[in-house]
């Protein structure tokens, strides 16, 4: 309490944390298709209610709001999202206060926060009032547009009512003229109706996705990626296409898993299994470690019918959920799915094989558990880095190892950025041995870290520091090895061996 507040009992709620944390791996980025919100700018969302205020409801016209929703509904906490359109258009009108005096501009124009259609139609109420007895001048604004809430924005100055709808969640009120000249007050009230339009939607080409991609490999918190709505934008070879360039600009960085959804059009499972087979061509075969693949879609509650949504975004949230709870050692497979009522798709056993054997993770209904996840694999034939638990226990140390290492970067190979180095990184393996994620009663038998003159002589360059790990996973017991060297000239670079 502050000391001029009044007697009482005062309860403060204060905001959430909103700070980035890149250690997590339980953090998601979904690129795709929304109803409003920025294009092509990423928004961090902590809640279903954070998506609906920023990006609108979900209208049927895109599957990632479903997914996104199902990835919160699933026990994700936190996610970055990034809308994908093509080229489109906000939808706006010209506002003219016209001998009203008090405003900052004779002309404004409304715009729509963001492109597309969904503003069409939306109508600007503004009520303005001249200074009477009881007080300045003021303008009212309600906003209605159809399928959002209503906007109202009582008693604003008319001189600031552009800065003041900044505050709108749909419009922006742009001056476009010069100030009114002097001259008579004007009537004493004036109403004006506004209807927005010329707002128009484009599907996303491969241009808006490949931006997205680049867009998302900046972000260093994320560590799961999901493209729910790839697949019925983008056909054939330009799918694919694209897949392969997210998998090969995902790869290099270590630290997160893509999980895909089968193309809606291919519902035979011949031509599931062939687009699969497709994959190591268009991305290369040790980028396949990075991505996991659901399937099939699932059917999910809306309002008063059932929605096919692609599968990848409740699938994000059981991996979050078990990362809070385990770890993200813990594979996902066996795990309930919630907020879906069914398959979209039910397949024999021989199909089901087919499937398993070409590296799709398939989801099952079982009678007593409901929906459940019934595989925890990538799409890599590695035996070294075919399981999810295993690449994401990579992605932990990898996040881990730059956080203690990047400060480090710019500092002489020395005795004492050795010890310094090795100390931040043992740390780091301890805990995961404590959790449970290493393998071996004792952490010797677990990890191994190596920074000395074997693989640092005296005569490497000074400006360049190599330290090398070794780590056996609980399950399965492969070793994961990783090249940590920090240059100069380079900054940081985490290599897997």
């Amino acid at each position: 309490m502050t000391g001029d507040a009044l007697p009482g009992v005062s309860l403060t709620l204060p905001p959430r944390g909103s700070g980035e944390e890149p250690l997590r791996t339980d953090v998601a980025v979904f690129l795709g298709r929304f109803r409003r919100g920025p294009a092509g700018t990423p928004v961090r969302v902590e809640s279903w209610n954070d998506v609906v205020g920023v990006f609108g409801p979900p209208d049927g016209s895109a599957a990632t709001p479903y997914a996104l929703r199902g990835f919160f509904e699933n026990g994700g906490r936190t996610a970055w999202v990034l809308r994908v359109t093509g080229p489109a258009g906000a939808a706006r009108t010209v506002w003219t206060p016209g001998p009203v005096r008090g405003f900052a501009a004779q002309r404004y124009l409304a715009v729509a926060t963001s492109p597309g259609s969904w503003a069409n139609g939306g109508r600007i109420a503004v009520r303005h009032r001249s200074s009477t007895v009881a007080g300045p001048p003021t303008v009212t604004v309600r906003v209605l547009v159809p399928g959002e809430p209503p906007e109202t924005f009582p008693g604003l100055p008319p001189a600031d009512i552009a800065e003041r709808l900044t505050a709108s969640r749909l419009i922006r009120l742009i001056p476009d003229g010069p100030a009114p000249p002097p001259g008579p007050p004007g009537p004493i009230s004036r109403s004006w109706d506004l209807t927005l339009s010329g707002g128009c939607d484009a599907p996303p080409g491969p241009p808006a996705y490949t931006a997205a991609v680049a867009a998302q490999a900046e972000l260093p918190e994320p560590a799961l990626v999901a493209l729910p709505d790839l697949g019925g934008d983008l056909t054939g070879a330009a799918h694919t296409d694209l897949v392969g360039a997210l998998l090969r600009t995902t790869h290099p960085l270590l630290d997160r898993l893509v999980v895909l959804d089968v193309p809606p059009a291919l519902t035979a499972v011949d031509s599931a299994v062939a687009w699969v087979d497709s994959l190591a061509a268009a991305a290369g075969t040790e980028p396949l470690s990075t991505a996991a693949l659901y399937h099939p879609p699932l059917r999910v509650p809306d309002g008063n019918r059932v929605r096919t949504v692609p599968a990848s975004g409740h699938v994000l949230g059981v991996i979050a959920r078990l990362d809070q709870e385990r770890g993200p050692h813990h594979t996902p497979a066996n795990a309930v799915i919630l907020e879906a009522v069914d398959l979209a798709a039910a397949y024999p056993a021989p199909q089901e094989a087919r499937l398993f054997e070409a590296g799709v993770d398939l989801l099952r209904c079982t009678r007593g558990r409901g929906l459940t996840i019934w595989g925890g694999r990538t799409l890599s034939a590695d035996p070294r880095t075919r399981w999810i638990a295993h690449r994401r226990l990579t992605h932990l140390l990898v996040r881990a190892v730059r956080r203690v290492a990047s400060p480090l970067v710019f500092d002489l190979n020395s005795p004492e950025l050795r010890l310094t180095l090795v100390r931040a990184v043992t740390s780091v393996l301890l805990a995961s041995h404590r959790a449970g994620a290493l393998a071996g009663t004792r952490p010797e038998h677990a990890f191994r870290v190596v920074c000395d003159d074997t693989n640092n002589p005296p005569e490497q360059d000074p400006g360049q520091v190599v330290c090398e790990i070794e780590v056996a996973p609980a399950v399965p017991m492969e070793f994961i090895r990783l090249r940590l060297v920090l240059g100069q000239d380079r900054g940081l670079e985490v290599i897997e061996a």
